[in-house]
Parts: C-alpha cells; structure tokens; sequence
C-alpha cells in the first residue's frame, strides 16, 4: 500500500515572531525540501499565513503544490507585520480556512492519504485569554471535532517562553486530534522522522506522534513538561466540548487546589452540550484523582486513525506518549548531532 499525503503550514507572521522568523523558515524548507524531492508525486504543500484579529490583515493563502520552487517563493517572501499582540491572535481563522482548502481523499484502495496541520505560533488563540472575541470567531475547540471529521492530523509547533501561558491547551487541541505539541527547538527532528516514516512504512502519522519519547523527542532542552500538563489535557479533551468550557474549568481553576475547584462546581455553569454538570459526579471524580484527572494510562488505539484494521490490535510494541517512562528512553540517541546552536 502506498502513502500520499497533503501538509498545510499555517504561519504566525505577526510581529512577535520577528527574532524566530528565519530560524522558523529554515526549518520548515529543510522538511519540505526533503519531502518535495524524493516523494514528489506523492506529497503537496500549501501555506496559510496569519497575523492578529486587532491588524487590518489576517490570513493569506498559498494552495497546495508539489513544488519546491513555488515553495519556497512563498516562504522566502513571508513577512512579520502588525501589532505586537499576543491575545488576539488569528489562529481559529488559520485552522478554519485549511479545512476548505482541496485536500485530497481516501478514495484509492491501494493507497493510503494523510492529511497534516503544522500551526506554528508563540502565543493564544483569540477567544482564549478573553471570555468573548469581539471579532465573533468560531470556536476552536468545535474546529478541532471537523478535524477529526476530516481525518487531518494537527501539529502544533509552540515558540517558548510566551507559549508556554497555552501549552497544555495547544496539547490537547493536537492530541485530540491524533497530533501533538511540539516546542520549537525539537519540532525539526521530530517531523523530519515522523513525516518520512509515515509515508514510507504501515504506519500512520497518528501512530507515529503516540510513540515518540516525551522525554527526549519533545521535552529535551524545552521549558515544556508534559508530565505537569498531562492531566489538564486528558480532563479538556475527555469533559471539554467548547471553548467556554475550557475557559472556565482549565484557565480559571488551573492552579487552584482541588477543595476550591469542587467548591465551585455549578449546574449552570456548563455549556449545553457540554459534560456532566452533576455534582456529586464531578466531586468523586475530582476527589479521587488528585490533579484534577485519572492518571490511568491509555491501553489502546481506539478512537485513533490506524492505517489498516489489523494495526490496532496486533502491534503489541506500540508505546504511548502519555505512559511514557523512563524504561523507554532511548539512550543511544545522539543529541549533539542533532540540535542546532541556534537553538540554545
């Protein structure tokens, strides 16, 4: 069975990025370059670039390709602009436009087609921080369900220290999706070995994030800690349906002890359609589980994209992020090779 696959870079070009910007471009065109030269017929590209709901400019679209040439053309003439504003940030436009973009689909039985989101940014979404955008954006998290939907794949590529206000909510938008988070200064190594692999072996992308080591493919020389946000992020993509409830239970209550969290628990304050708002089911549930959520690990791939129905099932190796430990580090690895000064 052959892989094709379909990548959208959605680019944060507003003013904050400016120190990272070249850095962020070389990265990018180092994966795509690769990609575009020795799977060519296989793989397209496109790019959506986006600033700040306060500019008077706020996405611009490249559809897909299969050129480098054109790529990097686009690349090469990306530009930061606009306010410095890091609470406005036009992200759910981004992610809303490149599901309209003409993605290509599973409709070959011999062939397998991946869908993949990279969203590179260094701050919030509109509508996180602010109980309301005033520019009436759709709400992210219900985005994130079309994703599923559609089958595409969410990388979210975080530029610390300012990302790090949002981490664990980047985390559970990607996970949720079969994606992840992944701070700048390890996002080329990780893609650069998912990406390929996906596209060469009876793997899909989904599988491919799950096994990553925690500790020294996404952590490693980061400010992020996943073993700090996990439970926040199991709690947003098990009980969360709308971005008002992740407002008000993970960005409110976050760093507030357990008493307090309980304490506050309201019938009224859920959303329609969002969890369970009977108390006595959120105070055993929060009562037993110290940090807000279960810490009991995932044992399976249900609910994930698998590429054949067998996968599942019978890939008894299969490691995931959230149960990662120390027994799994990898300690052959070779960082020096591997981590560009500029990084540091």
């Amino acid at each position: 069975m052959t892989t094709t696959m379909d990548i959208v870079v959605c680019l944060d070009c507003s003013s904050s990025m400016t120190s990272y910007f070249n850095h962020i471009r070389l990265d990018i065109l180092s994966i795509v370059n690769e990609l575009l030269i020795e799977h060519q017929s296989d793989v397209r590209i496109a790019l959506i670039e986006f600033q700040s709901h306060t500019d008077y400019w706020i996405t611009n679209i490249h559809p897909f390709t299969s050129s480098m040439n054109l790529f990097q053309e686009w690349m090469n003439a990306a530009r930061t602009e606009g306010k410095n504003s890091n609470e406005c940030k036009a992200i759910v436009d981004a992610l809303d436009t490149s599901l309209t973009l003409d993605w290509r689909s599973n409709t070959n039985f011999n062939q397998y087609h991946e869908k993949l989101v990279i969203l590179i940014t260094d701050g919030p979404p509109c509508n996180f921080l602010n109980d309301e955008c005033s520019f009436n954006s759709k709400d992210l998290w219900k985005i994130s369900d079309e994703f599923e939907k559609q089958d595409i794949t969410l990388v979210i590529i975080g530029i610390e220290p300012s990302i790090v206000v949002c981490d664990d909510f980047y985390c559970a938008l990607a996970n949720k999706t079969g994606g992840a988070y992944l701070p700048l200064i390890n996002a080329l190594h990780v893609l650069s070995s998912v990406i390929p692999r996906a596209i060469l072996e009876e793997e899909t992308l989904t599988q491919l994030f799950r096994r990553a080591d925690i500790h020294f493919d996404i952590e490693y020389n980061s400010l992020y800690c996943y073993s700090y946000v996990e439970k926040r992020v199991r709690f947003m993509i098990e009980y969360c349906h709308t971005m008002t409830d992740i407002r008000k239970w993970l960005f409110t209550y976050r760093y507030q002890p357990i008493e307090f969290i309980v304490d506050k628990i309201d019938d009224n304050d859920f959303e329609p359609h969002s969890p369970s708002s009977n108390r006595d089911y959120f105070h055993d549930f929060l009562c037993q589980n110290v940090n807000i959520i279960a810490s009991t690990p995932i044992t399976d791939d249900e609910g994930y994209r698998t590429r054949l129905p067998t996968t599942a099932s019978t890939d008894s190796s299969f490691i995931h992020i959230i149960a990662s430990s120390a027994s799994s580090y990898r300690m052959e690895f070779d960082w020096t090779s591997e981590i560009d000064d500029e990084c540091f």
